[in-house]
């Protein structure tokens, strides 16, 4: 499992911090890449209906290779926008993420078990969602880590798979914030190229909204872990 969940939480927040900050380099020298804008929007709109099927196919090809998936979020906010690029995106990760779990279960699991011999903080995140179920997995789905960390473990100590179905909603909200960062990345860099009249306003009031569910996620990832915690499970290590 490589380093300690608890650095990779910290690395994503991370990535989500540089990306606001990119959001804002936007906004005053979007110009100079804003022309790259229309020429996604062209190539997506002739893929046609095969665009988010391909998308998702490669959220589903790569997520077992524990690929950053926030790439694939920022992604789809800059070329699909929030409504639909949530919806492609979040159902990318889903089933991705099922398809890793029966993996974890069926093909690597030994391999899985041998990886979670040193890693006390993950086997007693197991245990408690064995023991717990749906609730416990709801809430490890909400904390900033990559999905498919815990769902080859999920897999491999045999949760069951409606326990992991339907916890697997408890990554909604860090995938919407993923695709948040792309949209707004991409609206701020329009305004910059088009000189709009009321870009300082508009622009923060997205920035604004951007620190704003930063801010809600960040509240929503602190009531997660105070669940885990009840569960007898410290992952801050």
């Amino acid at each position: 499992m490589g380093s300690s969940l608890y650095e990779r939480q910290k690395r994503k927040r991370i990535a989500w911090i540089a990306a606001g900050v990119l959001v804002a380099v936007l906004a005053f020298e979007g110009r100079h890449l804003a022309h790259f804008l229309p020429v996604m929007e062209r190539f997506v709109e002739r893929l046609g209906p095969s665009g988010p099927l391909i998308y998702i196919a490669a959220i589903v090809v790569l997520e077992p290779l524990l690929f950053p998936n926030t790439l694939f979020g920022w992604m789809a906010g800059v070329v699909f926008g929030l409504p639909f690029g949530f919806i492609y995106y979040a159902g990318g990760v889903y089933l991705a993420n099922l398809l890793v779990y029966l993996i974890g279960r069926r093909l690597l699991r030994r391999p899985v078990l041998r990886a979670l011999e040193d890693r006390a903080d993950v086997q007693a995140a197991l245990t408690a969602a064995k023991r717990e179920g749906t609730s416990l997995v709801f809430w490890l789905r909400m904390l900033p880590l990559n999905p498919a960390l815990f769902s080859y473990a999920f897999g491999a100590v045999e949760v069951p798979f409606r326990t992991i179905a339907l916890g697997g909603f408890g990554m909604l909200p860090h995938l919407l914030l993923d695709v948040y960062i792309g949209t707004v990345a991409a609206r701020v860099t329009e305004m910059a190229d088009q000189s709009h009249s009321r870009w300082e306003i508009e622009g923060f009031g997205l920035v604004l909204g951007l620190i704003a569910v930063g801010i809600v996620f960040w509240r929503v990832a602190r009531i997660a872990k105070a669940h885990i915690k009840k569960a007898g499970v410290n992952l801050d290590r």
